[in-house]
C-alpha cells in the first residue's frame, strides 16, 4: 500500500480497525480470566489439593463465572 501513496488510505484504515477490534476482544478475554482468577484464588482455602477450589473450577468449567462459548475461546 506504501507504493502508491495517491490512493485513498480506506485500506489501511480498515485493515487498522480489524487490528483494533481484535486487540479489544482479546483484552475482554483477559479481563474475564482476570476475575475468574482473582475470584478461584480467593476462595482458596489453603488446605489440601483434595480440596482445592482452584483445582475444582479448572477440572469443571460449569463452576466459571463467564460462558467460555460467548467469548470465543
Amino acid at each position: 500500500l506504501s507504493d502508491s501513496p495517491d490512493r485513498s488510505c480506506a485500506q489501511v484504515d480498515a485493515v487498522a480497525q480489524r487490528q483494533l477490534r481484535e486487540v479489544e476482544a482479546r483484552l475482554a478475554r483477559l479481563e474475564v480470566l482476570r476475575v475468574e482468577l482473582r475470584r478461584m484464588i480467593g476462595e482458596c482455602v489453603r488446605d489440601r489439593v483434595a480440596d482445592c477450589r482452584i483445582l475444582e473450577v479448572l477440572r469443571d468449567h460449569e463452576e466459571c463465572l463467564a460462558d467460555h462459548g460467548q467469548l470465543g475461546a
